[in-house]
């Protein structure tokens, strides 16, 4: 099995070398949905201040933005590499801005039909002017396209409408544009005379963003200001084919209520592909109605497996105290964090959630985190402790922590003032890879009145009382009116919020166009798979981070005349020792090259060359192997970039049958025989393989290698293992380690395993 390593892949593989360059896909960052980037180099306590950060842009849109704008990295458009903001509008209409523009540059543009007017709503007071696309759209790099719910006045009436587009030209693809419709038995609220209860669109809106997960796309439904009747609707269709829907969700099917809304939070989903949602004021039976209740959900279909509702949740909802903050999990746990309109916080274990007529006593946990309402909190998983930062009604906002001994219920951290809104847009910023610093990014003001301006605020994550900077302190930095539960995404130096004046505003460092550059400084080297700093080795694709190292705009691999990736990129070049090494991504604070074949132990000296300035040297040792699996996100942990034998790529949604053969990617391997040579792209027809001897671990026992060499299509160094995955490895997300020579790659990283081979 060699993998095809077509253009597309090639494009995908790429961005799983650009650590720096991080892709917000979905709202909230993550299925995770804990409204944090980890992987933010530039951003940091120490370089944002009034002096050197402020608004650096605007992108005018046609309309107002309720949903976070996604990011995507190294995304090929007519030819030409972009970091691109998708931004979807309530006029139904989608942008793709090039993200590193300080004038707006529209790569494309598309409407998706006309707009509902609010007034056709019940004169709906939430939401001015009218409804298009409300929901966070959600992005899937592997199929190229960007799924977005629209709803649109059809025969004047609400129509909702599911769309797959291409990312780079805006094109209808997977079978659709949709209609969503759908109806489920019962005597619920809205029936009709033949038992059945029909989704409703002049009843309900589409808010929380959508999910990615199992192969499917999940839609969420609430209501117009808890007008009746109202269900909450959950809808799933094939993500590879939208005209199929999968299943249909209905929290209350013989009573009424229960809407999703979540403060415009996606559903969340695990790490085995089950789902967590939140339903709001509603009836509750724990039989079928499922009203201010966490529920937990299983496959494409969305079927409930399990639930979580509190014991006096009646005199909550009918006092419209519902669960509106989350669902968010802690990072690779299944522990499912909420807050409610009365300032309390939930800690819950999502396991336990299948098994509620005898949960563990320690399953459960309900604190007070604030003596008022809470919409919205971002989620700061770290080594040594969870940081969970909230802000309440009229409070400052707070870091409560979850360690090892528990939850502590007295604040970590506490914010220097207090907030009149509790509706605001929160997220985490930090660079996971580096260091343990962060900033909390918070939006507030008063979202009644579109005439005031909101504020932008940075504070530093490890003390709140610190605050770094906001877009009050100089006149030029003026947010704009705010967007209630609209999350900032931070991406790459930049800080992109939505408005409601039809504009994105954008913050980022400031930078001076007529000073030269300043001298290439190289802060690390690392594998650029596993993102170690230990060593390096012939051959081995690394990272180098720093500061004045490229161009601002990022630059991607180019060959040369003879067909070989090129040594110089942007005017950026990398030596080993002298030795121009080829160049794969190029940007102001991280260059990615090939380290040549030639370097020799004990140590090599490294220098960054940019603009004819060049760098002091920066010493690494070389080993003879230092291997790294490239993970499908980027950061080194994780799922793995892993190709499944039928030549999809390996997820959650698409796991390799035991016994089957899959092709992972990763470097380090060290000399290959014949001699590598350095820049050569692998021919099929002369496949060069590790002098070293190569093993892989699947789920802790020996799996069968049946080829260790380079990956046809890609640069020499990056190697392709092929590899049998042993009979009896249990289903689910299996730790896979490869071993070259006495070396081993990173631990964390994981192959998603179906228990069975599937049926021929």
């Amino acid at each position: 099995m060699h993998a095809n390593t077509g253009v597309f892949w090639l494009v995908l593989f790429a961005g799983s070398w650009l650590h720096a360059q991080p892709n917000i896909l979905t709202a909230n960052g993550s299925n995770d949905r804990t409204n944090a980037n980890l992987q933010e180099v530039q951003l940091s306590p120490a370089t944002v201040n009034a002096t050197n950060f402020g608004k650096v842009g605007e992108f005018p849109v046609d309309g107002q933005v309720y949903a976070q704008p996604l990011y995507v990295s190294g995304l090929s458009i007519a030819g030409e590499l972009h970091n691109v903001l998708f931004v979807a509008t309530m006029h139904n209409s989608i942008y793709a801005f090039d993200a590193d523009s300080m004038v707006p540059r529209v790569l494309w543009q598309l409407n998706l039909g006309p707009s509902v007017p609010a007034n056709l709503l019940f004169s709906y007071g939430d939401i001015g002017v009218e409804i298009g696309i409300l929901g966070t759209p959600t992005i899937d790099l592997g199929r190229g396209v960007i799924y977005a719910v629209s709803d649109t006045v059809r025969n004047g009436a609400p129509v909702f409408y599911l769309h797959a587009l291409d990312l780079t030209s805006g094109s209808e693809m997977l079978g659709g544009p949709t209609s969503i419709s759908g109806a489920v038995q019962g005597s619920g609220s809205g029936a009709s005379a033949n038992g059945t209860v029909p989704f409703d669109p002049q009843q309900h809106i589409q808010r929380p963003g959508l999910l990615l997960a199992n192969n499917a796309i999940y839609i969420a439904f609430g209501s117009h200001e808890d007008k009746p009747p109202y269900h909450g609707w959950l809808m799933s269709y094939d993500a590879g084919n939208i005209a199929q829907q999968l299943g249909i969700y209905m929290s209350t099917p013989n009573g009424d209520g229960g809407a999703f809304w979540q403060s415009g939070r996606g559903p969340a989903s695990d790490d085995g592909g089950n789902i967590y949602a939140i339903t709001g004021n509603g009836d509750y039976d724990n039989i079928q109605n499922f009203g201010q209740s966490f529920l937990k959900l299983s496959g494409a279909s969305a079927a409930r497996i399990g639930s979580f509702t509190m014991a006096n949740w009646k005199s909550f909802s009918d006092a419209d105290v519902d669960i509106a903050a989350g669902p968010a999990l802690i990072p690779g746990t299944h522990t499912v964090l909420g807050a409610d309109k009365d300032g309390f916080l939930y800690i819950l274990d999502g396991d336990a959630m299948e098994n509620a007529a005898s949960p563990s006593p320690n399953a459960f946990h309900v604190f007070t985190a604030s003596g008022d309402s809470v919409f919205n909190f971002a989620v700061w998983g770290r080594p040594e402790s969870t940081n969970i930062y909230i802000q309440g009604h009229g409070e400052p906002v707070k870091c409560f922590q979850i360690t090892p001994a528990g939850f502590n219920s007295v604040p970590g951290s506490v914010g220097s003032q207090v907030d009149p809104y509790e509706r605001i847009g929160m997220t985490l910023s930090a660079n996971g890879a580096i260091d343990g610093t962060g900033i909390l990014w918070e939006t507030t003001g008063n979202y009644n009145n579109i005439d005031l301006s909101g504020t932008l605020h940075a504070y530093d994550a490890s003390n709140l009382a610190s605050e770094l900077w906001n877009s009050g302190m100089n006149p030029g930095d003026t947010m704009g009116p705010i967007v209630k539960f609209a999350e900032p995404t931070v991406a790459n130096g930049r800080v992109y919020v939505p408005t409601l004046a039809g504009r994105i505003m954008v913050y980022g460092l400031f930078n001076s166009p007529v000073e030269a550059p300043g001298q290439p400084s190289i802060d690390s080297v690392m594998d650029a798979a596993a993102y170690s700093p230990v060593a390096v080795s012939p051959g081995e694709v690394v990272a180098i981070f720093g500061s004045n190292l490229g161009p601002t705009s990022p630059a991607g691999m180019q060959l040369d005349p003879s067909g070989n990736v090129a040594t110089s990129l942007s005017n950026t070049e990398v030596l080993f020792d002298g030795t121009p090494a080829p160049m794969v991504w190029a940007s102001a604070t991280q260059v990615n090259a090939v380290v040549p074949f030639g370097v020799q132990a004990p140590a090599t000296q490294v220098q960054v060359q940019y603009q004819n300035q060049v760098s002091g040297t920066f010493s690494m040792p070389v080993a003879p192997a230092a291997p790294g699996i490239f993970s499908a996100d980027g950061t080194g942990n994780g799922q793995g970039a892993i190709l499944n034998q039928d030549g999809t790529v390996n997820s959650g949604d698409r796991p390799a049958p035991a016994g089957s053969v899959v092709a992972l990617f990763a470097t380090g391997a060290g000399r290959f025989s014949p001699p590598g040579i350095d820049g050569s792209v692998v021919s099929p027809d002369n496949l060069p393989v590790p002098v070293l001897p190569v093993s892989v671990q699947i789920g802790g026992a020996e799996a069968a290698v049946l080829y260790a060499g380079g990956a046809p299509g890609l640069v020499e160094g990056v190697l392709q293992v092929n590899v049998q995955v042993p009979g009896g490895t249990p289903a689910g997300d299996v730790p896979i380690l490869l071993r070259i020579g006495d070396r081993t790659s990173q631990p964390g990283l994981t192959i998603a395993v179906q228990s069975q081979a599937a049926p021929e």
